[in-house]
């Protein structure tokens, strides 16, 4: 039996990092620029949020719209800045993504190409795209010391002395 099955088409896409080294990602028609730096272990784009959107419709392509639940933009972490020459060939950001890049995406990362990476959705016609990703946010750290183990090490040495 004869079956015909569709291509997954390539679509390449150049990520500038904060440190101005290229890196090409090569994603796939219908992913979002975060799964396709995902699948090609970039770190880029990132995406910490728990699936908290509500309802979103996905374009997947001129004949198909895919209705999606928990997803779309909620979190800040897959901000990218789309080149002069590309930001017209995506479609205009909602209003739940304005709202995060404008709330929660510091003003000097902004910028009128300011997009999140996890709501553009690679086509065949966006085959090259040019994004930068700005600086990543300082992380805070935490050294947890662990004083109450030793505390009670040296308290078990002291007893074996005194039993000796």
């Amino acid at each position: 039996m004869f079956r015909w099955c569709r291509l997954a088409i390539s679509v390449n896409v150049v990520l500038v990092d904060y440190e101005g080294h290229r890196h090409v990602v090569q994603g796939r028609a219908g992913q979002t620029l975060r799964q396709a730096c995902e699948m090609n272990g970039v770190p880029y784009v990132k995406d910490d949020s728990l699936g908290g959107g509500g309802q979103f419709d996905a374009v997947r392509s001129d004949f198909y719209t895919e209705s999606l639940f928990g997803e779309g933009a909620t979190s800040p972490q897959s901000h990218v800045v789309v080149s002069n020459e590309w930001i017209s060939k995506l479609p205009t950001a909602n209003s739940k993504e304005r709202h995060i890049i404008d709330t929660y995406v510091p003003a000097e990362d902004r910028s009128v190409n300011s997009r999140l990476g996890t709501e553009i959705v690679l086509q065949k016609e966006l085959d090259g795209l040019v994004v930068a990703v700005p600086e990543a946010p300082p992380v805070d750290t935490y050294e947890y010391e662990h004083d109450y183990e030793e505390d009670e090490y040296e308290t078990h040495d002291e007893d074996e002395q005194h039993h000796a």
